[in-house]
């Protein structure tokens, strides 16, 4: 075809000549930025066409911080401890991505057990300290909360009895972190005297718990867990063994 003077033909990607005017106009369809300059030193008019869609390219930053680059792909890696499932979700069209902790325990919890300092007594095979019926008689006790705890959940101390019946038993404690450092009397708890009921033989868990509230991560606690024997609420007429404590928390 003859292009006619002062007019233009236009075709679409080397096809069949649509059609020839004096003015071409560029019309911005779904997802598409048009930019039209005169550019007076080219002679010509600029046309920038741009993609609006989102999926051209991605720009990523972490926690609501900057940018950290802007690209048409991501790359997810596991780390350690981390799984990761990546399927394509056509139905949906986006891409599923599962991030797991391998490895972790239910709802992020971990525990640990403290036993006895300085045992002077066995219970069959269990290293324990003999509180002595019918004394007043003190465990003491060393805890280091570890630094995967980020908070104590719980805390019991373990104990066996020589006979069934209820003990009467107390609890103090002070603490301070090692991380900080805090003094070693920074933060101090207890439970006051209260009874417990035992079987004999049977491990028996003393929930101790309130005396170590607001313990986190690198605390060294020091622990004394008393015995009553002589309380008339202490109808153990036998001795009590303390294995030591049972700790737990939320990673």
């Amino acid at each position: 075809m003859t292009k006619p003077l002062g007019k233009n033909v236009v075709r679409k990607n080397s096809g069949a000549d649509v059609g020839d005017r004096n003015r071409i106009n560029f019309i911005e369809g779904a997802n598409i930025t048009l930019t039209v300059a005169d550019d007076g030193v080219g002679d010509e008019i600029d046309v920038t066409i741009e993609s609006s869609a989102a999926g051209g390219t991605i720009v990523v930053r972490k926690n609501g911080g900057a940018d950290v680059g802007t690209r048409a792909r991501l790359n997810f890696i596991e780390g350690a401890n981390i799984t990761l499932t990546v399927a394509d979700d056509a139905g949906d069209g986006e891409i599923d991505i599962t991030i797991a902790a391998a490895g972790g325990g239910a709802g992020g919890d971990t525990s640990q057990f403290f036993p006895a300092v300085d045992p002077n007594v066995k219970k069959g095979t269990h290293a324990g300290l003999e509180l002595t019926d019918g004394y007043t008689a003190t465990a003491t006790q060393e805890i280091f909360i570890p630094k995967a705890f980020a908070t104590v959940d719980k805390a019991v101390a373990i104990i066996i009895t020589a006979d069934t019946g209820n003990m009467r038993w107390g609890c103090a404690t002070n603490w301070g972190s090692i991380n900080t450092p805090e003094d070693y009397d920074q933060h101090t708890d207890s439970i006051a005297a209260n009874d417990s009921a035992c079987i004999v033989d049977r491990l028996t868990a003393i929930d101790i718990s309130a005396a170590l509230t607001g313990c986190a991560a690198y605390d060294l606690v020091g622990l004394d867990f008393t015995r009553y024997g002589a309380h008339a609420n202490d109808t153990i007429s036998a001795a009590a063994y303390y294995l030591g404590v049972y700790i737990s928390g939320t990673v």
